[in-house]
This record gives structure tokens, sequence and C-alpha cells, in this order.
């Protein structure tokens, strides 16, 4: 389930930062985001205090509605977040750049969210549901190649992840999207007949990197935003 929808998530529109601005919740600034060479972006790098990551930086901003150097990103102790362009794709070569580490685990998850749809001619005929009903996939490991590190597509097709009564969602919609969305459906009596969807909203990987002559550890998290709007 890939999500190329044009609906507009005010929420996540209203919280990007200003361009150039890398957001940290412990103030540092773990990302730096590599030049334009010939019209390729560099690669970018994930700087966190014991590994860095550098990771080709496909569809992980949105250059059109700021300007082509623009990269929005939030970064964690042991997680860097991004915001992915509509039209993404997940695939994407990476690195450690510290060689000691000589073991390289992957892992990949995803989460799903419940969205609502109108057929009031609205700017934006959709609703994504969030702080609610969710669904989070086990962990799955990928086969890597140490010297061809890549991330992998996350299969996340899965049919009618989350249960919920007609009754809670009704009550998530007023809740979540408003009276007049609310008044829409509440006089429906079956879920067939409110249209809903299930939207991949969140892409998580796992990298355990592991040095096999001091048995050091360190696990690290890159998560990918699926865009709610063109």
């Amino acid at each position: 389930m890939l999500l190329f929808s044009c609906q507009e998530n005010k929420k996540e529109l209203s919280e990007k930062p200003n361009k150039k601005e890398i957001v940290s919740k412990k103030k540092e600034d773990l990302v730096s985001a590599g030049e334009k060479v010939n019209d390729a972006i560099a690669d970018l790098t994930i700087k966190f205090s014991d590994l860095t990551i550098s990771m080709s930086d496909d569809d992980t901003s949105w250059k059109d509605e700021y300007e082509e150097t623009d990269n929005i990103y939030e970064t964690r102790k042991d997680t860097a977040i991004f915001y992915l362009d509509p039209g993404y794709s997940l695939e994407r070569s990476f690195k450690i750049e510290q060689e000691e580490f000589d073991e390289i685990e992957l892992y990949g998850q995803f989460e799903i969210n419940v969205g609502i749809d109108t057929e009031r001619e609205l700017d934006v005929p959709f609703c994504l549901i969030e702080d609610w009903k969710s669904y989070t996939s086990e962990w799955t490991k990928f086969k890597v190649n140490k010297n061809d590190l890549q991330l992998p597509m996350i299969d996340d097709r899965i049919d009618r992840p989350i249960d919920f009564t007609i009754d809670e969602l009704k009550t998530a919609v007023g809740k979540h999207c408003g009276s007049e969305w609310l008044d829409e459906i509440k006089n429906i009596k079956s879920l067939d007949k409110i249209k809903t969807s299930f939207f991949t909203t969140r892409y998580i990987y796992k990298i355990r990197a592991k040095n096999s002559k001091t048995n050091a550890i360190v696990e690290k998290f890159i998560v990918f935003y699926a865009p709610t709007s063109c």
C-alpha cells in the first residue's frame, strides 16, 4: 500500500521548518545535506555520536515548495526523520562510514492510519485520522550486501489492518475531522457505506551495526514520513 495521495495534511505542512532549517530535539546538527554537483544531489550525511551514515538524498525534501537546496529533517539521539516528496521511492543506497563496524543488519517496519473521503466539493476532500487507531507491522529483516548497502522497498500490503466499529469511526471523525465531516456520515448505518481508506504514513528502517572485534553494537533508526499532499 503506497501513498500517492494529493490530499493535504495541514498539520504536517504547518510543521515544516523554514528554508535550510534543521530541527533537532537535542539541538544537535546531526544531519547535513550535500551540495548539488552537475545537477545531481550529493550524499546526505547523518552524524550520530557513535555512527555516521551517508545516504543518497532522493525524494527527502520539498524542493518545489521551498528551494532546490532545502531539506526538511528532524533528528533525535538515535533517529533521523525525513519527510518524503510526493511520488517518492524508498529505495536508496547508504553507507556506514566507520569501517570497524563490519557486521550490518537491516530491518524494516511500517505504520498505517485510517483516512476518510468526502463527496463535498472541498479543496481537500480527505481527512487523515491521526492520533487514533493505527497499525504497526512486525520488523522484517532484509538481506544485506556489505559492499552495496541498500534501503529496499518495504512491502506494506495487508488486508484491513485496523478493526473498528461504525460508532468508533464516527466518534473519531467528529473529534479529528470536525462536525461537518461527522454530519456527512452520522446517519449511515453500515461501515461499507463510508469511504474509508488505509494509508501507510510512516516507514521505519533499523540499522544494527556491530564491531566483531570488540562486540560493540549500535542501533540507529531512519524514519520516512509519506506525503499526504501533492
